[in-house]
């Protein structure tokens, strides 16, 4: 039989010596957490920021402990670049300083993608499978009967694991997880999950994690701490907008694959590569923040942007040069050689090379530790080639790197809304500490709002669109009280689903209705028979967001910042978790309010020197949160500040504004229970949700049923209810739990007419 050579299953051979990649503290000491742990079987997280080497951590700790003791490992994630990073980073620490007893292991990857293998060919002999959790549970019998089956004891490792709470995950850990208990209940199934993003969740996320993962944490080591170690640096974020206009008009389907292959249309990416404007600004940027970017990576569209670019900067008498993965010379139109990258890249290593431009390499592997700054000229839909990408500049100063680097960001002006990932805000994902009780930090809180925002304050900026109406309402008002975070699983018609953040923004006139929303979810998706699926129809879709739209949101054309893509998000994110997306409120909220700022410069008279002294202070006090409110942007906050000084001067132009000044009012304090919950909502949106959390939780049964108190009618519709003073609050009763009921909106009235009648 005729038989060809496979790269995606083989042999390792272990090369005796050392392992050449030597861990820093934070992995050894990940690694004796680990060890500890492996005594007994155990299901946990191993958390550790990009750049920290979750991976490579993972790797080692499992060749000493499973490989080397001739044990198997199943390793899933849901990207086929990660199943690749895998196997490389095992060629590269297959050393017998890990493997002493061993002289080899078998190896398979299986994933939908062309160049990997599928579950039909899996063997006894592997001694570990990488693989995407979608073939593997398309296949699951073959895993099941041809490996799984004659084991005894299995490491399952799960990369990316704040996915793992999706239903086809948590599907395929418990099919293995069954399987080895039938044989090994007190040793058989041992799991690891990785990530490098804390999980933000309420307290329904954190149980269902808590059944994924019922040992928790057993090591995390937090971004921050690795860039006050010097391990990474300290990464600052620019944006420069190129006002280059991108004005085709692009269909549905133009647009799908654009988010799902992460490729521009060929014409498009032939404008913009050919853009002498937008090359120039690129160049411009750099030249003029020479000193401060200097060495310079730079990720380029194509081939012929890379060649263009490079050209602008060698006429400059820059060192720059560039590499590629394939590309013929166009002049000689010989092809450039793997060797020549290799030595292009070496100069830029070595200083010979002040900037270097690259397509599609130099995303990983590549050791470029004298880099600076990172020029993001292509835009991306992949968050995976979006870290890689960052990931390149975070090499910090214990590393053989720098203190700080720079990223920074060319924005186009596109007609179509396309779902590009943003390097800050794929940053900040990791940049927080694991949230206790659901209450994140106010500062993270505010840079998720101030993101989405940012559109809005762009658009007053532009003074050929007439805002007017948008700025009518009181500053805090625009303010959001908090913000719905989530990520899906995105369904692509490429090989793997394509992780995707959402932000849906919670304003004071629509938290209530979101919050009745999200909490009748459950009740809502009995209509859909969703079974095993994790991804609606189009037909399901509409019909829960037509009945959704109806029951919570009947008025919706009068809710601030309304839109139906984020109803539709929620109900996508919820076939795939059964769980309402992580709440997080912004309880500083009422510390930006601008329209106090801007009548203390009214009434103060403050003017010239005096106004700019006091603007200065107020930008540059670091307890404040205006910076990270308007990205850092003082532009954005100036003239916002001027709008709300111009609503005091010149009232007409916004409506009904009282002009003058006005006297001032030292209000009492009092204490919260003397409030009615609405009252509680604006000071602090964590405590009014405690309290009706509480008093909902109190009138619910174990089978989801919400009982009125005073007609015992039963419904698992949370906005059927309203929450009641037992003791009306005009006779003294106070806002506790003791003195709170639900009732139907038909007892509410009721009991509210026999109270009128008797008075």
């Amino acid at each position: 039989m005729k038989t060809v050579e496979v790269t995606y299953a083989g042999l390792i051979e272990v090369k005796r010596g050392e392992t050449p990649k030597e861990l820093y503290s934070h992995q050894n000491e990940a690694i004796k957490a680990l060890n500890k742990k492996n005594q007994f079987p155990f299901e946990g997280l191993l958390v550790l920021p990009t750049g920290g080497g979750k991976t490579l951590t993972a790797v080692h700790w499992l060749l000493r402990n499973f490989i080397n003791n001739k044990k198997k490992v199943l390793w899933i994630a849901h990207r086929h670049e990660l199943l690749d990073q895998v196997l490389e980073t095992l060629r590269l620490s297959a050393y017998s300083s890990l493997l002493s007893n061993v002289s080899e292991f078998r190896y398979r990857i299986i994933s939908g993608h062309p160049k990997h293998d599928i579950p039909v060919n899996i063997e006894k002999t592997d001694d570990i499978i990488i693989a995407s959790k979608d073939s593997l549970n398309s296949g699951l019998d073959h895993l099941l009967k041809n490996w799984v089956g004659d084991l005894d004891e299995v490491l399952l490792v799960v990369d990316e694991a704040h996915h793992a709470t999706a239903k086809t995950y948590r599907k395929l850990i418990n099919a293995v997880k069954d399987d080895l208990k039938e044989r090994s209940p007190d040793k058989g199934f041992k799991m690891l999950g990785l990530t490098a993003t804390p999980f933000r969740t309420d307290e329904s996320e954190k149980s269902l994690l808590k059944l994924v993962f019922p040992n928790d944490i057993i090591f995390s080591e937090h971004l921050r701490n690795l860039i006050a170690k010097g391990i990474l640096a300290e990464p600052i974020f620019e944006n420069l907008k190129t006002k280059i206009e991108i004005k085709k008009k692009l269909t549905a389907r133009e647009i799908k694959n654009i988010e799902d292959f992460d490729k521009l249309p060929k014409d498009i990416a032939e404008e913009i590569a050919k853009s002498y404007e937008r090359n120039n600004i690129i160049l411009n940027h750099y030249i003029n923040n020479r000193e401060k970017y200097k060495p310079l990576l730079i990720f380029a569209i194509d081939v012929i942007h890379a060649i263009a670019l490079n050209k602008l900067f060698t006429d400059k008498k820059i060192n720059s040069d560039y590499v590629v993965s394939s590309v013929k010379d166009l002049t000689t139109g010989a092809t450039v050689s793997a060797k020549e990258n290799s030595e292009k890249i070496k100069k830029f290593r070595n200083g010979e090379l002040e900037v270097l431009i690259n397509v599609e390499m130099l995303t990983e592997g590549t050791d470029l530790p004298n880099l600076q700054t990172v020029f993001l000229t292509r835009p991306t839909t992949s968050t995976i080639l979006m870290t890689q990408m960052i990931g390149r500049a975070l090499r910090g100063q214990k590393a053989g790197g720098t203190e700080k680097a720079y990223v920074v960001s060319f924005i186009d002006d596109w007609e179509n809304k396309i779902n590009w990932v943003n390097p800050e805000k794929l940053h900040f994902e990791e940049d927080a500490e694991f949230l206790i009780k659901g209450i994140p930090s106010s500062n993270r809180t505010a840079r998720l709002i101030s993101i989405e925002m940012i559109e809005e304050f762009a658009r007053i900026m532009d003074d050929s669109i007439d805002t007017t109406d948008s700025e009518k309402p009181d500053f805090l008002k625009r303010i959001p009280i908090g913000i719905y975070h989530f990520s899906i699983l995105e369904q692509s018609e490429g090989y793997e689903p394509n992780p995707r953040p959402y932000d849906v923004l919670l304003y004071d006139d629509s938290e209530e209705a979101y919050d009745n929303f999200v909490n009748d979810l459950k009740p809502l998706f009995q209509s859909i028979d969703l079974q095993d699926r994790e991804i609606l129809t189009e037909a399901e879709l509409e019909e829960l967001w037509q009945t959704a739209k109806q029951i919570s949101f009947p008025d919706y054309q009068t809710l601030l910042g309304y839109r139906d893509d984020d109803i539709k998000n929620i109900l996508r994110f919820y076939a795939q978790k059964q769980i309402p997306p992580a709440f997080l409120a912004f309880s500083e909220r009422r510390k930006c309010d601008l329209s106090i700022v801007a009548r203390y410069i009214y009434d103060n008279s403050l003017g010239g020197k005096a106004e700019a002294d006091y603007i200065k202070s107020l930008w540059n006090d670091e307890k404040s949160f205006w910076q990270v409110l308007f990205s850092y942007n003082k532009l954005y906050f100036m003239k916002q500040l001027a709008i709300e000084i111009m609503k005091i001067t010149d009232p007409e132009i916004y409506g009904d504004y009282v002009v003058g000044t006005i006297p001032n009012v030292i209000p009492d304090t009092v204490p919260i229970e003397k409030l009615t919950l609405y009252e509680i909502k604006e000071p602090d949106i964590l405590e009014y949700r405690k309290i009706k959390n509480a008093v909902f939780a109190k009138y619910t049964d174990t089978k989801g049923f919400i009982t009125c108190a005073i007609s015992g009618v039963k419904t698992q519709m949370r906005r059927d209810f309203q929450i009641d003073h037992i003791t009306p609050m005009s006779q003294g009763g106070l806002t506790t739990l003791d003195n709170l009921q639900l009732l139907t909106r038909k007892a509410h009235v009721e009991k509210t007419r026999r109270e009128n009648t008797r008075r």
